[in-house]
């Protein structure tokens, strides 16, 4: 039991490093970056370009944890048709938006030749 804790408190220990160096390279490469903006940027403006980095760089980590901690679902269901209820279900709950959201994107298709020759590469493959 002994030997447990020890071996605990040592991975702990050594978790606690690689997160503080971790933080400090984080650190350091932002102030990096807020210099490299300073030469096209303002100062504020290019504290702002950093700091939106940086929360763009935190969304992104919170959503792959997030979609990694999601539960799996183990079905039979083939994908297209739990893809198809998901997608109803979504355009269900959002009406007011989808419906608009649809009209303009088949306007856009319909519009725009080279839209639409993509969208059929698309679905013909």
């Amino acid at each position: 039991m002994d030997r447990l804790v020890t071996r605990l408190a040592l991975a702990a220990s050594g978790l606690l490093i690689i997160a503080a160096a971790a933080i400090a390279a984080g650190v350091w490469l932002c102030v990096a970056l807020y210099f490299a903006l300073l030469t096209w940027l303002t100062p504020p403006l290019a504290a702002l370009a950093t700091a939106a980095g940086v929360l763009l760089a935190a969304g992104l980590i919170v959503l792959v944890v997030v979609l990694a901690m999601r539960s799996r679902r183990t079905t039979n269901e083939p994908m297209r048709t739990r893809l198809d209820r998901e997608l109803t279900d979504l355009v269900s709950r959002h009406a007011a938006v989808a419906v608009p959201v649809a009209l303009l994107a088949g306007f856009a298709v319909g519009a725009v030749p080279p839209l639409r020759e993509a969208l059929k590469d698309v679905l013909a493959k």
